[in-house]
């Protein structure tokens, strides 16, 4: 009996020791003589087979690697020969489909069946060995992309460079011994330094990543070289640091350098040209200067920066402003002076001329440059010249006719006088006749007024007694139409070099009309005053219902008025004399608002004696 227990423990203890053996992570293998006694599952898997059966009695030849047989027993007899069970060497055995596994071989001698025998321990080293060579391979592509990357590579710690890529190097001119021996203040300044630092804290404190650089460096001969790039932090040999990659952006700079100066002088050139100039882009205004903002109507610039110029222009022109543009875009020739009327902002329509030109290279881009030219004084010029054409061929006409019409009008007055007492009984008749002669008589007189007028009495004359006599003599008058006379005098009591009776002429007629355009009552405001440029500017201004825009343009023409009796010689004949006193006279009017007339003329110094 008791035997038969030893017996049992055995089996028991071979079965325990059988499932350990399958249960090792690493492969073990028997052979004794050459052949294959024993191999756990582990083995089974690193060489593919499915069961035990497969290798059993197999030749341990079948699974050495060719290259491996030849020194395998030496191999391993030196293994057994060690006392430290714990070395191992390396080697390669093939799998069951002829394909190699790498492993690491422990040996020690064995008996099994009570023959000598030789028991493995085969650690599968195959997936370690192809992640030491894909780490090596990346380390290589790493390196060999750090090493020939278009760009410099920096890692930076504290103050000092613990590696740069030969593309750095030869950045700042340097070997790469050399640079490693210089500190980041070598390289860059102090101050660009506590920039790039500030970038960078500033960016982790907002929980960013990357952080952008932008940096002057200092080159080896001394000169700078300017960089852009990015940065991040990492940990390298345990510290943070700071890795970066930045380009040589130079030229760049110097070119938005060149840029930023030629913009400025083209600025400066633009704002002191004695011409109003604007600049666009694709029809955007980028640049008025304070001539244009004075022609536009505007106080500030921003009032039209980034605005089209089409909205600016009438609507007749807009159509042929684009293709002229578009022309101008394609060429370097200037256009030649062209008329268009320009929008102001509270609605006034002006004329003005207009030449544009292609500027290149404005801020890194071709815009175009035009020059706007008011025709308002011109225009008031034109106007001036052809009254004065009119007035002298109506002078050189009245020259020729006045004297015959008046002949034939003395007899007509004096037959109609003689036969109004003849036929007492018809005076209604008579005294239309009577008063039309008289007023083609005054007609006459006007006429020879234009004709002849008599200029030859001029004196330096305070010209408010001038005003006042005038306004005593119109007073009645306009007490009786409920017209109220409110004048206004400055300080400066200016003298005139005038005829006063032909300057009395002038204002009676005006202030006159003035009176009469308010039938129903209302006010005549005039003042004086006296401007900084010599000349003195007297404006009467009336409360009546206007003149219409296309009338006014006409007033001053002979026979146009809107009395129902007036003959519109009146401010014919005031324009003449103004002119004649080297001055001027103008007209302006909005319906139901009234009109007024503005006149200027030039100021006489006081003598010494009464200065």
């Amino acid at each position: 009996m008791e035997i038969v227990g030893v017996g049992e423990q055995l089996r028991q203890s071979e079965e325990r020791y059988q499932h350990l053996v399958h249960m090792l992570p690493d492969g073990l293998l028997v052979y004794s003589e050459g052949a294959i006694v024993f191999a756990n599952h582990a083995f089974l898997g690193i060489v593919g087979a499915s069961s035990l059966e497969e290798i059993i009695t197999l030749p341990i030849k079948n699974f050495i690697h060719f290259d491996y047989w030849e020194p395998f027993a030496a191999t391993i007899n030196y293994l057994i020969r060690e006392t430290n069970p714990t070395n191992s060497v390396y080697y390669k055995l093939h799998d069951m489909n002829q394909g190699t596994v790498e492993v690491e071989l422990r040996a020690v001698s064995v008996k099994f069946d009570g023959k000598p025998a030789v028991q493995l321990i085969v650690h599968d080293v195959s997936d370690q060995k192809r992640m030491e060579a894909s780490l090596q391979e990346k380390d290589y592509l790493y390196k060999s992309l750090m090493e020939n990357v278009v760009a410099g590579v920096f890692v930076g710690h504290k103050n000092n460079i613990v590696y740069a890529n030969p593309y750095l190097s030869e950045m700042f001119g340097y070997s790469e011994e050399e640079l490693f021996k210089l500190s980041t203040y070598d390289l860059v300044s102090e101050e660009e330094c506590n920039k790039v630092k500030a970038v960078v804290l500033d960016g982790m404190e907002r929980g960013m990543d990357h952080f952008a650089l932008k940096f002057k460096g200092i080159k080896k001969d001394g000169s700078f070289i300017y960089l852009e790039g990015n940065s991040s932090i990492i940990m390298f040999n345990g510290q943070p640091c700071l890795l970066g990659t930045v380009q040589d952006v130079t030229f760049k700079e110097e070119k938005e350098r060149l840029l930023r100066d030629n913009a400025k002088l083209y600025q400066k050139m633009i704002k002191f040209v004695p011409e109003p100039i604007v600049l666009t882009d694709e029809g955007i205004i980028l640049y008025v200067n304070k001539l244009a903002m004075q022609i536009i109507g505007i106080n500030d610039d921003a009032e039209v920066i980034g605005k089209s110029a089409f909205d600016f222009f009438h609507d007749t022109h807009r159509d042929t402003l684009k293709e002229t543009m578009q022309s101008i875009m394609s060429s370097d020739e200037a256009t030649p002076f062209q008329e268009r009327v320009i929008i102001r902002p509270d609605g006034q329509l002006m004329d003005v001329e207009l030449s544009s030109i292609r500027i290149n290279n404005y801020m890194g881009k071709d815009v175009m440059l035009s020059v706007l030219r008011d025709l308002t004084d011109r225009k008031r010029s034109e106007e001036i010249l052809i009254r004065s054409e009119k007035l002298s061929a109506i002078g050189q006409l009245a020259a020729g006719v006045a004297h015959e019409i008046r002949n034939p009008l003395t007899a007509l007055k004096g037959f109609t006088q003689l036969l109004s007492a003849k036929y007492p009984e018809q005076p209604h008749y008579f005294t239309i006749m009577s008063n039309e002669i008289d007023r083609i008589t005054l007609i006459v007189n006007e006429f020879m007024t234009l004709a002849k007028p008599h200029f030859s009495q001029f004196h330096n004359e305070p010209l408010e007694p001038i005003l006042q006599s005038v306004i005593s003599i119109l007073e009645t008058q306009a007490i009786l139409l409920n017209v109220e006379l409110k004048v206004h005098y400055d300080q400066s009591h200016p003298m005139v070099y005038c005829n006063v009776d032909q300057l009395k002429q002038v204002f009676l007629n005006i202030i006159k009309n003035a009176i009469e355009a308010m039938p129903e009552g209302g006010e005549v405001s005039l003042s004086v005053t006296t401007m900084k440029d010599g000349y003195v500017h007297i404006r009467i201004k009336d409360g009546g219902p206007g003149i219409p825009e296309d009338l006014i343009k006409k007033i001053g023409e002979p026979f146009v008025t809107t009395k129902e009796k007036g003959t519109g010689l009146g401010i014919m004949i005031s324009t003449r004399i103004i002119e004649a006193h080297k001055g001027t006279l103008q007209l302006s009017s909005a319906i139901n608002e009234g009109t007024v007339v503005e006149i200027t003329l030039p100021i006489q110094e006081l003598p010494p004696s009464l200065g």
